[in-house]
This record gives C-alpha cells, structure tokens and sequence, in this order.
C-alpha cells in the first residue's frame, strides 16, 4: 500500500501462501541479488545486477593471518578463523562474469588455486563453488533514500564485499534512515548519484 510519495504497508507471502501485511513507518530494501526483483515491483529503481563469481576454500600449512592478494589481481585468499588438522583455512575469490550461469567454472577454479600455489605452500582444495552477487551498475554499495518513498530505503549491491562492509553500511543506514548525523559520509552511496532520471 502506498501514497503518492510514501509507502504505508507491505504483503507479505510465507511458504506456506499465508499473507499477511505488515505496517511501517519506514522500509529497507537489503536483500542482495532479490532487491532489483522487489523494487520492480513498486517502481523503484534499483541499479543492481547479478555478477558471477567463485569460490574455492583451500588449507595449507601457511599460517598467514592477512588477506592475501593473488598475482595478476584475479582474486583474494581471506585466512578464516579455524584450521583443520593444523593447517589453516582460506577462502580464495576471484573473477567476474556477467553470465546467467551459476554452475562453476572448472577453468576458473583451476587459476584461483594456481595463483594461490604461488604464494601459499602445500594447497588442498576444501571445495568450490560459484555464485551471484549483487553489483550495483559502479561497483560501490547503494545505501540511502530512493526518491519516490521518502521512506523506503536501499541498502544492497554489495557484489563481494557485504560481510566486509555490513557493519559500516549497517551504521550509514541506521544513521539515515533515522535522521542522525552520520559517521560515514552517505554522498558516494547515494542512490541519487545514478541521476534525477532513476531517482
């Protein structure tokens, strides 16, 4: 349910095909690679698209505690917080492919663990994968007012950086959405900076 420049409610469907709707005073719009789908809906523009990237989680007996950019810049190697039988755990990933296909790329997979190999000893590969995540159309997150609701608010397009700056735009969003001054300067996040024509 909406007025002319706000939105007063939402309907809301569960599994199960239960409706029910639910009233707010304000709206958030933070559900990754779905927020585009969702805005569509009520007219609300939303520069996001999904971008396919991979994954690799590997061992090695390198105990490193940095992040670790991988030659050529084709991806990271994050050490996560656990080992297993001694030997630490990194999550490699790497590339962009703008392609609907979410099946790995054994190509792909293939050059994150050999790029890791040149700086990392002894790699195991745990497992791979391949996902989509939500890149907004100049690779930086959207977090802010859209136009149309003064009360409906984005906070999406993160591609694969959203664990790294959820608490940050977690802040920005709060501070907005609640008019608070903000820590973070909110101009580069703005959805506005697409242009009057989308916002």
């Amino acid at each position: 349910q909406h007025h002319q420049d706000s939105l007063s409610a939402v309907v809301t469907v569960d599994r199960n095909g239960i409706q029910s709707t639910i009233h707010a005073d304000q709206f958030v719009i933070a559900m990754g690679n779905e927020s585009r789908p969702l805005c569509d809906k009520i007219h609300v523009p939303c520069p996001i698209y999904p971008v396919k990237g991979h994954l690799v989680t590997i061992s090695s007996s390198v105990d490193c505690i940095y992040n670790i950019t991988l030659p050529n810049g084709i991806g990271y190697a994050a050490p996560m917080d656990h080992k297993v039988h001694g030997r630490r755990l990194y999550r490699l990933s790497g590339f962009v492919d703008f392609t609907p296909n979410k099946e790995p790329d054994q190509h792909r997979i293939d050059a994150l663990v050999n790029a890791a190999k040149v700086c990392l000893d002894d790699v195991e590969v745990i497992d791979a994968s391949a996902c989509h995540r939500p890149f907004s159309a100049d690779d930086r997150p959207i977090i802010g007012p859209a136009a149309k609701f003064g009360n409906v608010f984005l906070c999406t397009g993160f591609g694969s950086r959203g664990w790294s700056v959820g608490l940050g735009s977690g802040s920005l969003l709060a501070s907005l959405v609640l008019r608070l001054p903000c820590d973070i300067d909110p101009e580069p996040y703005l959805p506005r900076r697409f242009g009057a024509r989308h916002f």
